[in-house]
């Protein structure tokens, strides 16, 4: 009997280390790729139900499959690299692993359309990376989801970027009115801090922050804003990352921040 077009359905065994899941839910989406002028379908296996209104709302993809693993939940993305060739990547959050299996595995796609994938994938023997054993077999036969591409901000950052270096600026100034409504919401206390307790307080946060920053571009969708950065952190040291910002009861908030030294 075929599965009706907007339904999905997921089986098989995935085994990484000491995890080992059954698929309950899946996704399907189409990612551009700097090795193909064709996109490339993913397929996301998770044991976890999808929330998929975040997923479409989220700028990047994979990262949104993160935050919804919570501290328990696992997944693995199928690239479908070609009818008999598959590639296996995911995360689990019990282990806090990243892994990535490569592009070589065996495959076989028995549905391939604009709007619906369906196949297998497996491992023929069992593998190991590092001190991980690992094998799978799983099948899949779900809808592909368009998801909505965001838009590129210039140098400043629009809206966003100019709440964000407001923010950089508070923070090194210890100002609270002009802080705790960007700020990431559990560096936020219940009651502000006493006045004896807020130079302590900035402190602390500052650890969190560039002492200086730029913001030389980005992406935007919706609510949601990723920013690049170029700054200078609390040692001196110059950096560069990104910045996560969702706005939330009309105010810029910081939702997570990736940074990298350039020395």
């Amino acid at each position: 009997m075929s599965v009706p077009p907007l339904f999905a359905t997921q089986s098989g065994t995935f085994h990484y280390g000491k995890v080992k899941f059954e698929p309950i839910d899946s996704f399907a989406y189409q990612a551009e790729t700097q090795q193909s002028a064709k996109p490339l379908t993913i397929v996301v296996l998770t044991d976890f139900k999808i929330d998929r209104p975040a997923v479409l709302a989220a700028i990047n993809t994979p990262g949104a499959f993160v935050l919804q693993s919570g501290e328990k939940g696992s997944f693995a993305m199928l690239r479908l690299v070609a009818p008999e060739k598959c590639g296996v990547a995911g995360f689990l959050a019990s282990t806090q692993q990243q892994f990535d299996l490569g592009d070589s595995l065996p495959a076989k796609m028995t549905v391939s359309t604009p709007s619906r994938v369906a196949g297998e994938c497996w491992t023929s023997k069992p593998g190991k990376m590092f001190e991980d054993a690992y094998d799978l077999h799983v099948s899949y036969d779900v809808p592909i989801t368009a998801i909505p591409k965001p838009a590129a901000l210039p140098a400043g950052g629009g809206e966003a970027g100019a709440a964000y270096l407001a923010l950089v600026k508070a923070i090194q100034t210890a100002n609270w009115d002009a802080a705790h409504a960007h700020l990431r919401a559990d560096e936020v206390p219940q009651t502000p801090p006493k006045s004896s307790d807020m130079k302590r307080y900035f402190e602390d946060v500052s650890l969190n922050y560039p002492k200086s920053a730029t913001v030389t571009g980005g992406l935007m969708k919706g609510d949601r804003a990723n920013l690049d950065i170029r700054g200078i952190n609390h040692d001196g040291h110059k950096i560069n990352g990104v910045v996560a910002l969702k706005k939330i009861g009309g105010e810029w908030q910081v939702l997570e921040q990736n940074f990298f030294s350039e020395q």
